[in-house]
């Protein structure tokens, strides 16, 4: 039994590696047959993790076709990040007290990989988005509410797999992203800012990424909320 459980957690992973990774990319058709080939393992396993990654909302079924890796449209994805950008400012509020120096540390020296990553070409970009999501988990898997950060997790997961933001993220945010990181890791080391404000501030800096990438279209419902100037 537990070589079989095994084995049905091992092909779950594989595919949903080859999904946030974009080895399956968005909208591609999931045959079953032939993935359990290519895994050498029976349809029973790949069947059963297709029924997980579509309760995570990575694969949807479809009638006639079967399972294919979910898509984002523009308002999808504006809708995901704007979820995110709520949970990850609240979790950073029920962190603040919790992160050890050593963590703001990492978070620099991730920052910092992310800065020295500007300008650069297209085929860096997946490297550069999963340096952005490990420097947000880093400071908010400190919380200590665990179902909001398997939420962020989630939420991270469903935009890494719709590869949109891996495309136009970098180009159009990477600059004054890590300018903003570097504001929010200062106002954790002062140690004095308002919680409300440290949330207020986390939560408007995922936001201003559906701005640069959409344009002042957005931002009039999305202002409002800056971080505030260094003095």
């Amino acid at each position: 039994m537990s070589s079989l459980l095994s084995k049905h957690e091992s092909v779950y992973r594989t595919i949903r590696e080859r999904i946030l990774n974009g080895v399956y990319g968005p909208g591609k058709r999931l045959v079953l047959s032939a993935i359990a080939r290519d895994l050498d393992v029976s349809p029973v396993p790949v069947r059963e993790a297709m029924r997980r990654l579509e309760a995570e909302g990575l694969v949807t079924f479809e009638r006639n076709i079967g399972a294919r890796v979910n898509t984002l449209d523009d308002e999808g994805w504006e809708q995901l990040v704007e979820m995110l950008a709520l949970l990850d400012g609240y979790a950073m509020r029920r962190a603040q007290c919790r992160i050890p120096p050593a963590a703001i540390g990492e978070a620099q020296r991730l920052n910092d990989a992310l800065r020295a990553h500007a300008g650069g070409p297209p085929d860096t970009h997946g490297e550069v988005m999963a340096l952005h999501r490990l420097f947000h988990r880093t400071l908010y898997a400190h919380g200590d509410n665990r179902y909001l950060v398997e939420s962020l997790d989630s939420a991270w997961d469903r935009i890494d797999a719709s590869r949109v933001l891996i495309s136009r993220w970098p180009a159009h945010r990477l600059a004054s992203s890590v300018d903003e990181h570097d504001e929010l890791l200062r106002l954790l080391r002062a140690g004095d800012v308002e919680p409300n404000e440290l949330e207020r501030c986390t939560r408007q800096h995922s936001l201003n990424a559906i701005t640069a990438i959409r344009g002042g279209a957005h931002a009039g419902r999305l202002s409002g909320l800056s971080l505030p100037a260094r003095p």
